[in-house]
């Protein structure tokens, strides 16, 4: 409805887009230096953040730019499974059938990371949902005394309990495995601001649709996050259409609140 009104060639505030099509800004710069680094000279990465702040589309960036023979990227987000679950998943994803037995399971993957071209870059999302006995697992197929090359890299990407988890004693050998850990803050209002901008200009538009105060307020009612920036924007864009209005004014924003409740 609101593509035709305001002429858009594609959709704003998107959820799901291209990595080339993602903004990036100094916090995830510096969070993509940090994984870069892991990923050539280090074992384990450690990504947490609020819920919506961005972690799952620096990953996706992340695995856009780990191109070329000398990686082999993993991505796995099902990590509310169980332990054995988890290491299924990742043999599967592997292109092995799994085998019975998580002593197996281990033995794949080994085997697996040591045929690779590339080194075997995991990638986990949703990292603060894995229970204690996948934690330890994790640990056990980076910590083998025996190889010079660890078989293979670790990223981890969750929210803030993750970090609480990995300060429990029974996770002290994984902690210590952690080269380096970023956690991404919220937007300020003038990220915020940058950031709506960005995405009317991708999507063909003017980033004088919206109003700066409106621009404003939708930093303080979202907080900063990426996901309610794009939620509400996106139904403020839906109300002007609505109402045949040429911008989104505080007006507008107004009327999308009373039904747009953010939580």
């Amino acid at each position: 409805m609101f593509l035709t009104h305001f002429k858009f060639t594609s959709q704003p505030f998107a959820e799901r887009v291209t990595a080339q099509a993602l903004w990036i800004d100094d916090r995830a710069q510096q969070a993509l230096a940090r994984l870069h680094y892991v990923a050539e000279n280090a074992t384990v990465a450690l990504v947490t953040g609020p819920s919506g702040v961005g972690k799952s589309a620096l990953l996706k960036r992340f695995l856009h730019e780990l191109s070329g023979p000398q990686w082999d990227p993993v991505y796995l987000h099902l990590t509310h499974l169980p332990a054995a679950g988890l290491l299924k998943m990742l043999v599967a994803k592997l292109g092995e059938v799994p085998r019975r037995g998580k002593e197996r399971l281990f033995e794949q993957i080994f085997e697996k990371a040591r045929q690779a071209e590339g080194a075997l870059v995991l990638i986990i999302d949703e990292a603060h949902l894995l229970d204690t006995d996948a934690l330890t697992d994790i640990r056990l197929l980076i910590s083998s005394a025996l190889d010079d090359v660890p078989p293979l890299k670790v990223v981890l990407a969750g929210q803030e309990p993750l970090r609480h988890t990995l300060r429990q004693s029974v996770h002290a050998a994984l902690l210590s495995r952690i080269a380096v850990r970023h956690h991404m803050a919220p937007f300020t209002p003038e990220q915020t601001a940058t950031y709506m901008d960005f995405q009317l200009k991708q999507a063909g538009g003017s980033e004088k649709l919206f109003e700066d105060a409106t621009k404003k307020a939708i930093h303080d009612y979202s907080g900063g996050i990426a996901r309610q920036i794009n939620n509400l924007a996106t139904a403020c864009l839906l109300q002007a259409a609505a109402e045949n209005c040429p911008r989104v004014d505080q007006d507008i924003l107004q009327q999308t609140l009373g039904e747009f409740q953010l939580p």
